[in-house]
């Protein structure tokens, strides 16, 4: 860790000087006068009483007594030799560096750019500092210490020492050289590597300046875009500067030129999709500069046999005032399975954009044809339980299998298989993807298979859909600890009493379905195609639905039941809510009366519970039966997060390995791989899952691949890694801001161009001479002056006694 400035200073010199104090007050000059009335006196005295001796006895004495007399001066005017060694603490100059993403964007707008190639503001900064006479010529009068921030202040990155010696400092060095200072070994590039997720400049200078307060800093040279989005405004820094008479110089890097840029900041595309599916496509678009023009978006698909990529459809739009999201939507089916690549593409004709990056995206989609396999269990024949069970198995993409609980032997179902029980072998059970339970009797089910359902849907990822009915649905409310393992499931709280569901007098009014924010917004409750009126309004309404106390924790309610006498005190009872179970999903409908859509319209009824289905079954429709699958908190993230990525792998038995370590490869937009490649540890509290975390440096399409042991399966999925939308957002370098925090400290805003030239002259040597150590040595008590002293008093006292004068 380098030195603070306080600590930073030149090799000492030493010099010595001998004091006298010399009279001040009053009773310093009384007893300087009685000296020297004494020392006439003495003239006086022997003057006259040797008048009768010989000349040369009278001069002795008198000498003698001078003498005496000046040694005493001496000792009250307190002889000391002062020893002091000094230091010369040299100039300081701190370079702040801007490290986060929006350093990425192009130093310079393709307007201006007069057909250079582009290159990001970081590396604009980097040239800088690597080329140009700046560094050399700072540390001819300061050293310098290079400082990096985005969301906070780092410590000292490097340390250039100061080639200027002081007068003192050179006399100091040549009498005592030594090695000089290590020159510091800087990797640029890997130094100013944009990753920071926020511009927080205000108080990483702020904090900087109350570190390296001293009287020997000249200022501080801040490099950035100036654009702020996180933390104080830059005043307080600017104020702090202005205390510390520090000097702060602003050099702006970026385009000041008005953006003109279309982008795609977002992409709704779902990863997988049964084949004969219709699916939806839709790009969220944004434009600054463009209103009124017209965007072309395009849509691109690839097939893994294509060598590349085909238009397929194409819409034409007028763009919106600046900053307005609009969105453009496509619907594709194809007909061949397999991993499609889709890519969206925004452009305005004839109009130079400010960035191209941002206008495209790329996502992959899983078309597969492996049918979904759906175990149907039903208390009875409730009539949702009829027409659902009709609709899936008529679906071409769908085998379903009904365990009828009040069945007999002999009856018929539209089914692929009828069942007059639970699978007992786990791995029956196990090839289902998802599982459908009409107001069913749990009790039915021994403690071990509610467990096997649990575990399903924990650990394997299984979908779960629950529909509340009449007759046991009230039961599993009020059971205890027999049902436990059934009740933690639902991701609602069942009210124990409630209302009796199956009477018709308090069941006369059919209210709507009153769908929350999340459910206006979910796809799968879209249920309207083309020009059809909305579903939902169109819907008269379910009479009746099951009292609910609450939601448990990360449960997501998409629609409530509007009776307003319903309401209890958790409030309205859930209609339909939704709730990740471990790696599984569970939905739960609070009526038994969704049927009732078909009298609005019959594909209304199909495409609910065909999408229900689709939602519930999301977490296994790409695995099927695979051993392995990638667990990821979401597809899309930003340049310098860290991706937390968890793994679940079994062996052929569907068991946990042996192994407490695996390995993935990584592959970031540009093909390479990873090294060393990325291992993951098992996780302590699930035994078939291995984490591990992955820092995506680069925008672009990361790809993870993993190969499931003792299989020739290879595991594989893609991350979609693009700016932080806070960074992505600053097109423009923000000059007034970094005009704005000079203020009055002394220093200017510059332009990078003229920042080698210009920034020297603006930082004044403020190095200075301390002293750093001081030592008082006594003189007066020395043995030679009172032995000096006894002696000439001896001398007088023996030549009086000899001229007989005493």
């Amino acid at each position: 860790m380098p030195p603070t400035l306080a600590q930073v200073a030149s090799p000492s010199n030493s010099t010595s000087t001998l004091e006298f104090d010399w009279p001040y007050t009053i009773g310093d000059w009384f007893l300087l006068g009685l000296i020297a009335v004494s020392i006439c006196f003495t003239i006086w005295m022997y003057y006259r009483d040797t008048r009768a001796l010989p000349r040369l006895a009278t001069v002795w004495l008198t000498v003698l007594r001078l003498a005496v007399l000046v040694t005493l001066l001496i000792i009250a005017l307190n002889p000391h030799l002062r020893s002091q060694s000094e230091a010369y603490r040299p100039s300081h100059v701190a370079l702040l560096i801007d490290t986060s993403t929006s350093m990425q964007q192009p130093e310079l707008d393709p307007r201006d750019s007069a057909g250079q190639p582009a290159r990001s503001r970081a590396d604009a900064v980097r040239a800088l500092l690597e080329t140009s006479p700046l560094l050399e010529e700072l540390r001819s009068q300061h050293v310098v210490d290079i400082y990096t921030f985005n969301s906070d202040l780092s410590g000292v990155q490097a340390r250039f020492p100061t080639r200027f010696q002081a007068a003192s400092d050179a006399s100091s060095t040549a009498a005592n050289p030594g090695d000089p200072p290590a020159e510091p070994s800087v990797d640029w590039q890997a130094l100013l590597q944009p990753e920071g997720q926020a511009t927080n400049l205000g108080d990483a200078l702020d904090k900087l300046l109350a570190e390296i307060k001293s009287s020997t800093l000249s200022g501080v040279v801040v490099f950035s875009d100036g654009s702020v989005n996180a933390g104080r405004e830059v005043r307080a820094a600017r104020e702090r500067a202005e205390e510390n008479s520090a000097r702060l110089v602003t050099v702006g890097v970026g385009s000041t030129t008005p953006p003109v840029n279309l982008s795609i900041s977002k992409a709704i595309i779902p990863t997988d999709v049964q084949k004969g599916d219709l699916f939806e496509l839709a790009a969220i678009l944004q434009a600054e500069g463009l209103e009124g023009e017209t965007a072309t978006i395009e849509l691109l698909q690839q097939h893994p046999d294509e060598q590349e990529a085909t238009v397929v459809d194409r819409r034409e739009v007028p763009v919106p005032q600046d900053g307005v999201p609009f969105e453009v939507q496509f619907d594709r089916n194809p007909p061949e399975p397999g991993e499609y690549q889709f890519t969206l593409r925004a452009s305005v004709p004839n109009a130079t954009e400010t960035r191209l990056e941002d206008n495209s995206l790329t996502r992959q989609v899983n078309i597969f044809d492996r049918p979904l396999k759906i175990l149907v269990i039903a208390g009875g024949p409730m009539r949702d339980y009829r027409f659902a069970r009709s609709v899936l198995h008529r679906h071409p993409s769908m085998e379903i299998d009904v365990w009828l609980q009040s069945g007999e032997v002999g009856i018929s179902q539209d089914a692929n298989r009828l069942l007059y029980e639970f699978p007992t072998a786990r791995d029956e059970f196990f090839q289902y993807d998802l599982l459908m339970a009409f107001d069913p009797d749990w009790s039915q089910l021994d403690l071990p298979q509610q467990q096997l359902i649990n575990e399903w849907v924990s650990d394997a990822g299984g979908g779960l859909i629950l529909v509340a009915g009449d007759v046991f649905t009230p039961r599993l409310a009020a059971a205890g600890e027999e049902l436990e393992t059934i009740s933690k499931l639902y991701p609602v709280l069942l009210d124990e009493i409630g209302l009796k569901l199956g009477t018709r007098d308090e069941a006369t009014t059919a209210y709507p379905v009153g769908l929350t924010q999340e459910g206006e917004a979910a796809e799968f409750l879209k249920l309207s195609e083309g020009d059809e009126p909305d579903a939902w309004e169109e819907f008269r309404g379910v009479y009746r639905c099951y009292p609910t106390r609450g939601v448990k924790a990360g449960t997501t309610v998409y629609a409530e039941f509007t009776d307003p006498l319903s309401r209890g005190p958790g409030g309205q009872p859930v209609l339909i809510g939704a709730q990740r179970y471990g790696q599984g999903q569970v939905l739960y409908l609070g009526s038994p009366e969704m049927w009732r859509l078909r009298n609005e319209k019959i594909e209304f009824l199909d495409r609910f519970w065909t999408k229900l289905v689709r939602k519930a079954a999301e977490g296994r429709s790409k695995r099927g039966l695979q051993r392995g699958l990638f667990i990821l908190e979401g597809r899309e993230y930003d340049v310098g997060q860290t991706v937390p990525i968890r793994v679940r792998v079994v062996n052929a038995q569907f068991q946990p390995l042996d192994s407490n370590e695996i390995t993935i490869e990584a592959y970031d937009p540009s093909g390479r791989p990873q090294v060393p490649p990325l291992k993951l540890t098992r996780d302590q509290h699930r035994p078939a899952e291995f984490t591990g975390d992955l820092r995506v440096a680069l925008p672009g399409r990361y790809r993870l691949e993993l190969k499931i042991p003792d299989s020739s399966e290879t595991l594989s999925e893609e991350l979609s890694v693009q700016l932080s939308r806070l960074e992505a957002s600053s097109l423009t370098q923000n000059a007034k801001l970094l005009q704005t925090l000079v203020g009055n400290t002394g220093g200017r805003y510059l332009t990078l161009a003229t920042a080698a030239a210009e920034i020297p002259a603006l930082l004044p040597n403020q190095g200075e001479t301390t002293i750093i150590d001081e030592q008082i040595e006594e003189q007066w008590d020395r043995w030679w002056l009172l032995l000096t002293l006894a002696t000439l008093l001896s001398l007088e006292w023996l030549t009086r006694k000899l001229l007989k004068l005493a």
